[in-house]
């Protein structure tokens, strides 16, 4: 089951054997109590060594029966050929419910895919390519911010600085620069939601109904109230233009409010409309800037992969603003990137729930089992990469990347519900990659302490503080 795409690496110049980091996988089974306090703190520190070993394994967890699938095509089997059978489970609902209610993230069936069609004209390729100026404006006032912070030596939190700069690429592109909230604030608020309701408690183990309060409904109140407030005002101000016979933009908020069911030619609820646009503002950007920061990160922690990306962004920009024609020329910028999201896949977790019996891989599958597709496992799977726990951008190589199975590497996951702001990330991500690395040099104070911890998404535990040197 090797995956041949993902090496050898015996021909290349530079070998770096220095793994970044990431828990070490326990010895032995935890016991029950060192499992419940390992997934509350930080769950990826729960996976012994045999679940990056073997294909798929059968167990009872915490939350009862629990499959967790790392094999390629049984991956496909849960979210491509059976999916009408695997909906996403009760927990993962239930930790993102409060703040993105039914949204396009936690809908299903007729109402994810009215959802989902009708924000889809703003992620076509041609929509994407059209936000590219949008991005480089947005990139080139953060790093004119930078100037200043480099002159003075100041230090930047690169985790909070890349949520800074994906939260303004939003507001630009899809919501017409119209969002008010500002970015620290906004940014607090996620960070809010996710430390309260990312953490596994003791309610969800003990699935108490859903109408009973517990601490962590009462603790993450505060932040949804700065993601509904801000819808509200959004949809107040547009109501008012479109009252007054005012010209709209054709952006997110005026696609909802216009969408209409085929069949019934029912317009979506005030309910819905709300709740999608608190997924796109909340949840929107908050992956991308994760893959920036650990981007940033290992080329902070590895210069020779910041000097080869220098050399290519260096030779392909000619000192010049980059244009929508230069992305497919730099292909060590977004193997490096790419790398990184194998890394530090910025959603570590997908899970679904067996809606009726099923078989994977000679495993019974009985109806309420929950299934677990990792991409922390996937990507680090001994059975699947050569050396997973290495920092190896060449593995994303376009020799080698053509031949990645598409169910080995899942960074915007899979099947009908990938991501589907796919291509804009990866264009936002290119973008500010190339222009950073143009002028400053990651670098990451010493003695700081990164590790990776799992809070829905993947963030540096205690952000990843910064100088950046000027280049020139």
């Amino acid at each position: 089951m090797n995956d041949l795409a993902v090496g050898p690496f015996d021909d290349l110049p530079l070998r770096d054997r220095r793994r970044p980091p990431a828990p070490q996988p326990p010895r032995r089974k935890l016991g029950w109590l060192a499992a419940y306090r390992g997934m509350r703190t930080n769950p990826i520190t729960t996976w012994g060594e045999r679940v990056y070993q073997e294909s798929i394994i059968a167990d009872r967890g915490l939350m009862g029966p629990v499959v967790i699938v790392n094999r390629p095509d049984a991956i496909r089997h849960v979210f491509l050929d059976n999916a009408q059978n695997y909906p996403k489970d009760a927990l993962q609902l239930a930790k993102l419910g409060p703040a993105l209610g039914r949204g396009l993230l936690t809908s299903e069936r007729d109402e994810w895919r009215l959802q989902r069609r009708t924000v889809a004209p703003l992620f076509q390729p041609s929509s994407v390519a059209a936000y590219f100026p949008v991005m480089v404006e947005a990139v080139a006032a953060l790093l004119a911010r930078w100037e200043t912070a480099a002159a003075a030596g100041t230090v930047l939190d690169a985790a909070r600085e890349m949520t800074a700069l994906t939260y303004d690429i939003i507001s630009r592109t899809v919501f017409s620069s119209e969002i008010e909230t500002g970015a620290d604030a906004m940014s607090a608020a996620i960070t809010t939601f996710f430390d309260t309701h990312g953490r596994i408690n003791l309610w969800d183990l003990i699935k108490l109904p859903e109408w009973l309060p517990h601490p962590a409904s009462w603790r993450v109140r505060p932040a949804t109230r700065v993601f509904r407030r801000e819808v509200q005002r959004l949809l107040e101000r547009r109501r008012a233009r479109q009252a007054a016979g005012e010209p709209v933009p054709n952006d997110l908020v005026t696609l909802l409010a216009a969408a209409r069911d085929p069949e019934t030619g029912a317009a979506l609820s005030e309910e819905t409309i709300h709740d999608s646009l608190v997924t796109f503002i909340a949840a929107g950007h908050e992956t991308t800037a994760n893959a920036l920061g650990w981007t940033l990160f290992l080329l902070s922690e590895y210069p020779w992969a910041f000097d080869r990306m220098a050399q290519e962004v260096d030779a392909v920009l000619a000192g010049r603003m980059p244009t929508i024609d230069d992305l497919g020329r730099l292909n060590v910028v977004r193997m490096t990137l790419e790398e990184a999201m194998r890394l530090y896949p910025p959603v570590p977790f997908l899970s679904r729930e067996a809606a009726g019996p099923d078989r994977i891989d000679g495993i019974e599958i009985a109806p309420g089992t929950l299934i677990i597709v990792a991409p922390w496992l996937v990507h680090r799977h001994r059975l699947l990469w050569q050396e997973p726990d290495l920092f190896e951008p060449e593995r994303f190589a376009p020799e080698r990347r053509s031949k990645i199975s598409r169910f080995a590497y899942l960074p915007f996951g899979l099947g009908s519900r990938v991501c589907i702001g796919a291509g804009f990330a990866m264009q936002e991500a290119l973008v500010a990659l190339a222009m950073i690395v143009q002028r400053f040099r990651p670098l990451l104070l010493p003695g700081a302490y990164v590790q990776p911890v799992a809070r829905i998404t993947l963030r540096p535990v205690r952000g990843l503080p910064m100088r950046m040197e000027r280049r020139r």
